[in-house]
């Protein structure tokens, strides 16, 4: 049996922010959630989640036990709140970090088919002045013997060539042993969890250490800079994702994605979009430079953009076209629909075939309601239309360019409101001769 502890106590100061860092959106949901969804493809016998008090009624935990740190005095010190509360039988524990959300579950696998007393993961690292602990090892075996934490290791211990990953797996009875005997004689004055590595070393438990081939997959979260890193990572994951499945990015770097987009083999996708969460593109979708889309479904061969909003709710069916500076929200057009200029429409299903023309906005709100509109196949409204709903619009229906419309309009009827045009014989004229100034002679 095994019980995963996931520490997520920190004070969170370097993010100079009112909100934990482990609850700080990433990819469209917080960085622990990345993290207890990862966790959870291991199906564990037990899950913990040790927070400071603010959070221990979290949401986000209420599938998973938790305890609480009342006072920051280390990671060692974290996860010995979590032992009164193992179940029976468990033999195992796996320990790692709230906020590395680019752990893998893959990884995880691979350290949970490890056998020896205590395991780790140690990654490579970037530069001699990355800030994790460095791991010695045993040069004849090359298996772990300590952990330094960097504001402790001298200048050769930094030049090692592995970091600690936070990541460990440990048989619960050398945890419940090595805990009591680790102090707090360190730099920052608390009690490291990786100096259990040194201790079953010195007590001759066998040690074990998984290596990963890069750091990025272990990228902490401290700052918002390390925030930034960490997107950016997880987006070229993703954006690597769509395109081995078949997505033409045009130019990737410029694509944002959420966690759960989905888009279908020989969709494209221009420069500078972004998809909020709940977007499914079918396959042949494309969608034109600078739109945003968030819970957005589109069926095959539609055409999105470019400068296009589709906001919740919105469902465009085969063949629908969105063109430039059109905003959807709350509605369904049906196959071959075109709205293609400056158009709004809210709370709107519009039938097969019909034409929005440029300027069309549905009047969908009166400051405390929304109200839904009824449009018809095969209808054709002109443009610069004002639709007041509620309102229903006949099949085949023709609304006159500039109209306001307050009633329903029935079935191949033409609408038309607009207040009467006058002409006046040399208006223009006398109007100019007004106002213009006559150059002076």
């Amino acid at each position: 049996m095994v019980a995963v502890i996931i520490l997520a106590a920190g004070q969170s100061k370097r993010m100079k922010s009112a909100t934990s860092k482990v609850l700080h959106p990433l990819g469209g949901k917080p960085v622990i959630e990345h993290v207890l969804n990862t966790v959870q493809s291991l199906n564990p016998d037990q899950v913990f989640v040790v927070t400071s008090p603010d959070l221990k009624d979290n949401p986000l935990f209420q599938n998973v036990t938790v305890a609480v740190q009342e006072n920051p005095k280390g990671t060692a010190d974290a996860v010995k709140t979590v032992l009164p509360h193992l179940k029976a039988g468990i033999q195992d524990v796996i320990i790692m970090c709230g906020d590395t959300p680019l752990l893998q579950a893959a990884t995880l696998k691979s350290l949970c088919d490890l056998t020896a007393d205590l395991n780790l993961i140690a990654m490579p690292i970037r530069n001699k002045d990355d800030s994790y602990g460095r791991v010695i090892c045993n040069n004849q075996h090359q298996r772990p013997t300590a952990i330094i934490e960097y504001k402790d290791a001298t200048d050769d211990q930094r030049a090692l060539p592995w970091a600690n990953s936070g990541v460990y797996k440990i048989k619960v009875s050398v945890l419940k042993n090595l805990l009591p005997h680790i102090q707090s004689q360190n730099a920052s004055h608390e009690y490291y969890l990786t100096d259990l590595v040194g201790l079953a070393h010195q007590q001759g438990h066998r040690l074990s250490m998984l290596t990963a081939k890069d750091a990025d997959e272990f990228q902490g979260i401290n700052t918002r800079q390390d925030l930034s890193v960490a997107n950016e990572l997880l987006q070229q994951r993703w954006r690597e994702q769509l395109m081995n499945q078949g997505v033409t990015l045009i130019q990737p770097e410029t694509v944002f994605l959420s966690f759960d987009t989905k888009i279908g083999q020989d969709s494209c996708v221009g420069p500078f979009v972004t998809f909020g969460t709940g977007v499914q593109l079918a396959n042949d979708v494309t969608v034109l430079p600078f739109c945003h889309l968030e819970n957005t479904h589109a069926e095959p061969h539609v055409t999105i953009g470019p400068f296009a909003h589709c906001r919740g709710g919105t469902v465009l069916q085969q063949g629908a076209q969105l063109g430039n500076f059109v905003e959807v929200k709350g509605s369904r057009l049906g196959q071959n629909v075109k709205a293609k200029h400056l158009s709004y429409i809210g709370d709107t299903t519009i039938g097969d075939g019909t034409n929005i023309g440029a300027g069309t906005i549905t009047c969908n709100y009166n400051g405390f309601e929304k109200f839904k509109t009824d449009i018809g196949a095969n209808v054709m409204v002109g443009g610069n239309s004002c639709l007041i709903s509620p309102l229903t619009i006949g099949d085949g229906a023709l609304i006159a360019a500039g109209s306001v419309i307050t009633k329903d309009i029935p079935a191949d009827a033409l609408a038309l409101s607009r207040p009467q045009q006058i002409n006046k014989p040399e208006g223009a004229k006398n109007f100019r001769n007004k106002w213009v100034k006559k150059p002076p002679l």
